[in-house]
């Protein structure tokens, strides 16, 4: 290691402190809370220690070298690259990959791997080595010195090989996501907070997938069709998908649409490859040459006829095909439709608009996005107030229109369908309890202010102060909370709630909101 890293030019200062670290040193080992004798530490570095990973990259990077300069060692030539781009190994820690064309160049990687578990110390793992093989491969005298797997070989975690190896790796990613989900499910997370496990959890774990195989359709179906299980715990939507992936300002919940962002990121990382090529024999230049060049023979001229296939470069690289004209791509598509707009790119578009409630004018509408997501409220309210402008609580008009509910009419002998607008405003019992509720609203507004706008939008008559806007508004999220709270009662456990307790309850969330106000003023 200390030559290594000499011979690498890390600067004689660096390579006095490595070895000052880690010539000459001892461990001891805790065994059964017993403690035994220092004993002197020959080989190897300390597990933990941040230094080490990269210690370990310096000095297998001689074997990943070792390899490419052997010429005994034929790797695969890399498609339009005329046989100049030859690729042998990838490495990620001790994980190594080599990739030969014949048994003699097997035969040397063996002879490579022996001579640097001498210089090192470090040896094959024959036991977690496999050989995969493509082609018509032709069998040798000695057999091969690794098992030979059939079909698929796994790698740092992903299936590579013949056919099915990407659904494979998909599949296997999507049961452990789908057991995650489900331990989540088993909290009594608000939409805040899923979108947030969603975004944490779900797509960090799908991303490493997509970096190498792309999402087919019917694998970013199930993910969709996974997430909004998730976030409503049945197979039901309450609200359309397109909202829900919306921003908090544009009426929307933030849930993160997983399959266009795992498409974007398998694009954007072939894209990365390509344009990191600094000449023509990068491996990278040279994949993207030849797609391009098979992408060129679909493509149709500004004559209308198709372009002939030729020995150069590929049409994609030419003069011609960059300087072409807009107008001449949208006149003259490709035959597969390869440029065409996608409704991938309508979906991206549509959420960039905010959206519309009702008979609101935009500018209003936009105003009540953003009580709904105001951060002095709790994830609970938050829900429950955009539920209820998009039309999404479990009311029975919502429950009966969809054949999940015999009656329409309101739980509370009400003659009225009771609908989320009733619920909260026409029925008898929300404005009993506005009535109970006037001394507190008349600390912040007249309660002559208090319209159907207030209680479902946050939308209050003339000019107020902020802070009696927002503590009004608080209010009236629990207003809405208690109501619905009792309502859930009522229809599930046919206890009848008084207008004391529903005063008592709300009181009590106002308590804890003062409670979580005094928190962050300490912070």
């Amino acid at each position: 290691m200390d030559r290594t890293l000499r011979a690498l030019g890390l600067g004689d200062f660096f390579c006095d402190v490595v070895s000052a670290m880690y010539r000459d040193t001892s461990s001891t080992a805790l065994v059964n809370g017993w403690r035994t004798d220092p004993f002197p530490v020959l080989s190897g570095v300390r597990q933990g220690c941040p230094l080490s990973p990269l210690l370990f990259i310096w000095v297998i990077e001689l074997l990943a070298e070792r390899i490419r300069q052997n010429r005994d060692i034929r790797g695969v030539i890399v498609p339009g690259s005329s046989g100049k781009g030859e690729v042998k190994c990838s490495l990620y820690m001790d994980d190594v990959s080599v990739f030969c064309v014949d048994g003699h160049s097997i035969k040397e990687l063996e002879k490579t791997c022996i001579e640097f578990g001498k210089a090192s110390g470090a040896k094959i793992n024959s036991a977690k080595s496999e050989t995969l093989l493509f082609g018509h491969w032709t069998p040798t005298r000695d057999p091969l010195p690794f098992p030979i797997k059939q079909d698929v070989l796994k790698i740092l975690g992903v299936w590579f090989g013949g056919k099915g190896a990407a659904e494979k790796s998909w599949e296997e990613r999507l049961a452990k996501t789908k057991q995650k989900l489900g331990l989540w499910s088993l909290r009594k997370l608000t939409i805040e907070g899923k979108s947030l496990v969603l975004r944490n959890e779900t797509l960090q774990v799908l991303l490493y997938v997509s970096q190498v195989w792309p999402v087919q359709p019917r694998t970013a179906k199930a993910i969709t069709r996974m997430i909004f299980y998730f976030i409503w715990n049945s197979k039901m939507d309450r609200v359309k998908r397109e909202v829900m992936f919306k921003t908090h300002d544009k009426g929307g919940k933030g849930v993160p649409d997983i399959a266009t962002i795992l498409r974007g990121t398998f694009v954007c990382h072939c894209v990365r490859n390509t344009l990191r090529a600094k000449d023509e024999s990068h491996a990278g230049f040279l994949m993207a040459r030849f797609f391009c060049y098979r992408r060129g023979g679909d493509l149709v001229g500004q004559n209308g006829t198709a372009q002939s296939p030729t020995t150069g470069k590929p049409h994609g690289f030419t003069k011609k095909w960059r300087s072409s004209s807009r107008s001449t791509v949208r006149r003259h598509q490709p035959r597969r439709s390869g440029l065409q707009r996608s409704s991938i790119h309508r979906q991206i578009r549509a959420r960039d608009v905010s959206e519309p409630i009702g008979a609101l004018p935009s500018a209003t509408a936009d105003h009540v996005w953003r009580n709904v997501a105001s951060k002095r409220l709790t994830n609970q309210h938050k829900d429950i107030a955009w539920l209820a402008i998009q039309g999404g609580l479990p009311v029975r008009a919502f429950m009966h229109a969809r054949g999940l509910n015999r009656y329409k009419s309101c739980p509370r002998g009400c003659t009225a369908d009771e609908t989320t607008y009733h619920l909260f405003w026409e029925c008898a019992y929300a404005q009993d309890l506005l009535k109970a509720l006037s001394m507190e609203l008349g600390a912040w507004i007249p309660t002559t202010c208090i319209t159907a706008d207030s209680v479902m939008y946050g939308l209050f008559p003339g000019s107020h102060a902020l802070g009696d806007l927002q503590g009004c508004w608080r209010l009236l999220c629990c207003l809405k909370d208690v109501l619905l709270f009792s309502r859930n009662r009522l229809v599930v456990r046919k206890k009848e709630t008084s207008t004391l307790g529903c005063w008592k309850m709300i009181h009590s969330l106002l308590r804890d909101y003062a409670a979580l106000d005094g928190s962050d003023d300490e912070t």
